[in-house]
């Protein structure tokens, strides 16, 4: 009988530990993402959480877009620019299926794009949904193009057109992610899209 008693004490000691923690959590404010700009047309958006830098790129994107005759090549090397900043971008996302930059790929090849920044540097992000995350993750604090050119691709057995931008890229804090890449856009009815990144081997 005392064993029995010992092990319903023990089971009672466990479901109220669980019952209490859950009512912590519970507690504890979570991170609520809000849309502060939205350029409906291409389907672009800016969150609250978006970083100081990525708010002022979108804004040069906005003011791009806007113009009675929108200037192609500013529009390809602004969305480069933002691609690379949200997806470097670390800090500011919730877990590690938050992946950054899908927004501006061809839809046929995003769910592949994520599920491989999940797997790579993607992987190791904590949850930070109820905002104690202590963990130091990158920031992008600057994006140059060092080269930009029109090349020709092939995308399912069809040669088309596509800018190809190679851009170097400088971090709040050195943490050893990628400092260099390359991508290609092509034109999608009035939209530009990804459909090749590959960043600098070290």
């Amino acid at each position: 009988m005392t064993l029995i008693a010992i092990l319903i004490i023990l089971v009672s000691i466990v479901g109220l530990s669980k019952l209490f923690l859950k009512k912590d959590k519970e507690s504890k404010p979570k991170i609520e993402t809000k849309i502060i700009s939205n350029i409906e047309k291409y389907g672009y958006t800016l969150d609250d959480r978006d970083t100081k830098y990525m708010k002022e790129t979108f804004k040069e994107l906005e003011s791009v877009l806007n113009a009675e005759e929108i200037n192609e090549e500013e529009y390809a090397k602004i969305l480069s620019k933002l691609f690379i900043i949200d997806f470097y971008t670390l800090s500011n996302k919730i877990n590690k299926y938050d992946v950054g930059s899908l927004e501006y790929i061809l839809n046929d090849k995003q769910e592949m794009f994520k599920n491989k920044a999940m797997d790579t540097i993607y992987s190791d992000i904590y949850d930070n949904t109820y905002m104690d995350r202590v963990q130091e993750l990158p920031e992008i604090t600057k994006v140059e193009i060092v080269d930009f050119k029109e090349e020709e691709i092939e995308i399912n057995k069809e040669t088309i057109e596509s800018y190809k931008v190679t851009m170097h890229f400088t971090y709040k804090k050195e943490l050893g992610y990628d400092k260099e890449g390359t991508l290609n856009l092509v034109k999608n009815n009035n939209k530009l899209e990804v459909v090749m990144y590959n960043p600098k081997i070290k």
